[in-house]
């Protein structure tokens, strides 16, 4: 693996270790002389995660890494980012098929997330046809695979696009002002945020796990991070 590559990717995984390894909260700005006082604010997590998603999906490591000499290839603008996340997936399955559940293991050791998902708030992004499963929506199809997990069934490729396919709908509704931040600290959106976060960051890892495995790349240390924040 080439330096450039290398810088790029360590890049990326200190985007994504941010998200993973601290606690996201908000405070009310006060006059100087009160005491700070933080709130737990998961949207700030989940923001965090998309953003180191987002790099990496935007880059097809398929000629990225056939073609180590030359910068980042970024896919054509007419490929839709459900194309680009498509192909994401399948470059982590076809290296390692099991690297998304153990990641998204180490997140929901206890496979809660069915029990805390499945009273969806229905609208117009996750009511959409799912790409994958064309007979459901993406909140049916959603559930279907989390009810996989939560039951221990073993995922496939197509149960880690549909989690996606449901988080990056959650994602337009955060950013695109379907839901106001007030809304998202409620309990259940809360809980399903958390959810839809792991979801995120256990591909974000996943795909590292398949870089170190196969490309001999070496994962950032917790200080490289901490030198970063």
């Amino acid at each position: 693996m080439n330096s450039i590559i290398k810088s790029n990717l360590e890049s990326i995984e200190i985007s994504h270790a941010f998200a993973s390894n601290y606690n996201h909260g908000i405070s009310k700005k006060e006059n100087r002389e009160s005491s700070v006082q933080w709130d737990m604010f998961e949207p700030t997590r989940f923001v965090y995660a998309f953003f180191a998603f987002n790099m990496l999906y935007s880059i097809d490591w398929k000629s990225k890494l056939k073609i180590e000499t030359k910068t980042s290839q970024r896919v054509s603008s007419r490929v839709t980012a459900n194309d680009q996340i498509s192909s994401l997936v399948e470059f982590i399955n076809y290296y390692s098929p099991s690297a998304f559940e153990e990641s998204l293991v180490k997140l929901d050791s206890k496979r809660e997330m069915y029990s805390e998902v499945f009273k969806l708030n229905l609208d117009e992004n996750i009511s959409k046809t799912s790409r994958i499963m064309r007979n459901e929506t993406i909140a049916s199809a959603f559930l279907i695979s989390a009810s996989k997990f939560s039951s221990k069934n073993q995922l496939d490729s197509k149960d880690h696009f549909v989690m996606l396919e449901m988080s990056y709908a959650v994602r337009n509704n955060l950013f695109h002002g379907n839901k106001r931040a007030h809304e998202m600290k409620e309990n259940g959106h809360l809980k399903r945020l958390i959810h839809y976060a792991n979801i995120i960051l256990a591909t974000n890892d996943s795909f590292f796990e398949v870089m170190k495995q196969h490309f001999g790349y070496d994962r950032v240390e917790n200080w490289e991070v901490q030198d970063n924040v």
